[in-house]
C-alpha cells in the first residue's frame, strides 16, 4: 500500500507481544512480491513498532520498512530501505517537527519539513497509517462520507491532497473505502486507491492501487494485495 523507514526507540520494559501477518501482491493476476509484517504491541494490544520485509516470488529481499507508532498511528516515523538500489527514505520527528527525508546512494540526504500549521484541517497520513487509524473510527467516517487527507510521499519529498471516501459496508462486516486525489481534473489522470477493512479483526484485508515496491524498470506497479492474518 502507499509506502516507509528507521527511527526506532528501544522497546520499553513491560510485556510486549508480536503479531505476524502476510500480504501477497499481484499485478494482472501474477504474484510480483510478498510482504511479511512483524508488529510489536504492548500488553494492551497497542502497536508500538513494525518491521515489513518485501520479497520477490523467489524469496529474494527487495526492501525493508521499519515503522514506529509511538507518536502517531496515522503518521508514524518510518524508514524504507530498498536493498536492490540502496535508496533510503522516510519520516522522522524531532519534538513537534515532522520531516520527510530521501537519500540516494552516494548522495547527500534531502529533507523537507512539514510545519505544524501545514494543512492542519486535514488528516496527515503516511506509511501504513490507514491500517491503524481506522480502528474505532469507522462509524465517524461513515457519517462524514469524506475525510480530507494530506498524504506524505517521502520518496518524492511531496505531499498530495486526497479524500478518504466511505463506499459501503458489506454483509460480512467488511467496509470498502476509496482514496482519491481531491482535484477533479487531476483525478482523471491519477490512480485511485481502494481498500477493504474488516471490522471483526480491525485490519485492512484487501488493497488495490499503486505498490510500495518498484519493478525491474524502476516503475511502481498497479497491484492487488490480499492480507492473511
Amino acid at each position: 500500500m502507499l509506502a516507509v523507514w528507521l527511527c526506532l526507540a528501544s522497546i520499553p520494559a513491560f510485556a510486549t507481544t508480536q503479531e505476524i501477518f502476510r500480504g501477497e501482491a499481484r499485478e494482472k493476476g501474477v504474484l510480483v512480491y510478498t510482504e511479511l509484517h512483524e508488529v510489536t504491541k504492548d500488553d494492551a494490544g497497542t502497536p508500538l513498532e513494525a518491521k515489513t520485509t518485501y520479497a520477490s516470488p523467489e524469496g529474494k529481499t527487495l526492501g525493508v520498512l521499519h515503522s514506529n507508532f509511538r507518536h502517531s498511528f496515522h503518521l508514524p516515523e518510518h524508514v524504507f530501505e530498498d536493498t536492490r538500489t540502496g535508496v533510503r527514505y522516510g519520516i522522522r520527528r524531532t519534538g513537534s517537527k515532522i520531516e520527510m527525508f530521501n537519500q540516494d546512494p552516494g548522495e547527500l540526504e534531502e529533507t523537507k519539513e512539514i510545519k505544524p500549521g501545514d494543512e492542519s484541517e486535514r488528516l496527515q497520513v503516511g506509511c501504513q497509517g490507514f491500517n491503524y487509524y481506522l480502528f474505532g473510527k469507522i462509524d465517524q467516517i461513515k457519517e462524514k462520507k469524506l475525510v480530507p487527507v494530506l498524504f506524505l510521499i517521502p520518496g518524492e519529498l511531496s505531499t498530495y491532497k486526497f479524500e478518504l471516501e466511505y463506499v459501503r459496508e458489506n454483509p460480512d462486516k467488511t467496509v470498502d473505502f476509496a482514496v482519491k486525489i481531491e482535484n477533479w481534473f487531476l483525478r482523471l489522470f491519477a490512480p485511485k486507491l481502494e481498500f477493504r477493512y474488516d471490522r471483526k479483526i480491525h485490519r485492512i484485508v484487501w488493497y488495490k492501487g499503486l505498490s510500495n515496491i518498484k519493478n525491474a524498470k524502476g516503475k511502481l506497479m498497479d497491484v492487488i494485495i490480499e492480507y492473511k492474518y
